[in-house]
């Protein structure tokens, strides 16, 4: 069986992370219709630097949480727990990672019916 990729072990590793939370999580945009709040791991940016026996490198993944305009607190505090777990994950599969920054927004979406607060965290993992 062929080892997981770094890039996927993080993606699985968050996805859990937000999950043992007790937040419904998803791998997709899900449809509308699906109560909130709910959290979307996205997108994932990475750059490998191989050497001659290992390789090592950076992920950067976003996540999304959406909240209705109304619980703007309870976005706040999935945000804050989602941040202080992904401090703490020191391994991810076989590898070693560790965060090396966070940086979160929150935003107005209004492509719903109800205007939705948008929460996105962007964490950049070091991996080994």
């Amino acid at each position: 069986m062929e080892v997981k990729s770094p890039q996927q072990a993080i993606f699985d590793t968050v996805f859990l992370t937000s999950m043992n939370l007790g937040y419904r999580t998803f791998d997709y945009l899900p449809p509308e219709g699906t109560e909130y709040p709910f959290v979307y791991v996205g997108e994932q940016f990475d750059q490998d630097f191989p050497t001659k026996s290992v390789i090592y490198g950076l992920v950067n993944q976003t996540i999304h949480i959406y909240q209705t305009r109304k619980k703007r607190r309870e976005l706040t505090d999935m945000m804050n727990a989602l941040k202080r777990e992904f401090r703490r994950i020191k391994r991810a599969d076989n590898y070693n990672i560790a965060v090396r920054s966070v940086n979160a927004q929150i935003l107005i979406d209004s492509t719903a019916e109800e205007p939705l607060w948008h929460g996105i965290i962007e964490v950049e993992f070091r991996f080994n």
